[in-house]
């Protein structure tokens, strides 16, 4: 019998080469010796050369248009790496999943909506605040069972984030906790509706992300209005 091997984490950067962006924040890609990676190596290493410009953090409050209307010159490619940007950042969620979430939430801006439902899962909260290196890591946690939520144990990665809700990790794994908060570069900082402690390794979700300019959380353009149309198809 002849069996296939099969790589889970092969795929995930070669998505990379065509968006040319450093999707997931990770700076393993850097260190990619093979030829094929050198073209991208090359593009995020210029792109991260600090500049004597002034630093604008985009609102996305606002409708975003772009002084380069050329380099797109069909918009289903537009749409389609804008889809493809969000859905590797998140960690390839479903589209049925995304259909779903969309139209679940009664808020009338449906692209807000969208946003908000993917920050308020329990994963991207523990990514966000530095407790995992990336969220394929912060479900790993999820999964075995070293998240709690309000002293219940959660094993659901998509588990929806409450208000007052306190979040905590197992003891089993504080050392691991510590050991990736030191090696982050705490850079996003942390969104201000979460409450952190770091000493005790505690998270407490204040209120909802629907006042938290995100813009700044991302590596690239999240275009969500574009976003929200391509899943109402």
């Amino acid at each position: 019998m002849i069996t296939k091997k099969y790589n889970r984490y092969k795929p995930l950067y070669k998505k990379f080469i065509s968006l040319r962006k450093n999707i997931s924040y990770n700076q393993k890609i850097l260190n990619f010796n093979k030829k094929k990676w050198q073209k991208i190596i090359f593009f995020l290493k210029r792109s991260n050369k600090t500049k004597n410009k002034i630093y604008k953090i985009f609102d996305l409050n606002l409708y975003f248009i772009s002084k380069f209307g050329t380099i797109f010159k069909k918009q289903h490619k537009y749409n389609l790496q804008t889809k493809q940007k969000i859905n590797l950042f998140y960690g390839g969620l479903k589209k049925k999943y995304l259909k779903k979430l969309l139209f679940l939430n009664l808020e009338k801006n449906k692209s807000k909506s969208l946003m908000y439902g993917l920050e308020n899962r329990l994963d991207t909260i523990i990514y966000r605040s530095h407790f995992s290196s990336s969220l394929r890591t912060s479900r790993q946690l999820i999964s075995h069972g070293h998240i709690l939520v309000n002293k219940i144990k959660i094993k659901n990665s998509s588990y929806k984030v409450q208000p007052g809700d306190n979040i905590e990790v197992s003891p089993n794994i504080k050392f691991l906790i510590k050991f990736n908060i030191g090696n982050s570069s705490l850079w996003p900082l942390p969104p201000k509706n979460l409450s952190i402690n770091y000493k005790t390794l505690q998270i407490n979700y204040m209120q909802n992300i629907n006042n938290v300019n995100l813009s700044q959380y991302f590596p690239f353009w999240a275009d969500w209005n574009t976003l929200s149309q391509y899943y109402k198809k």
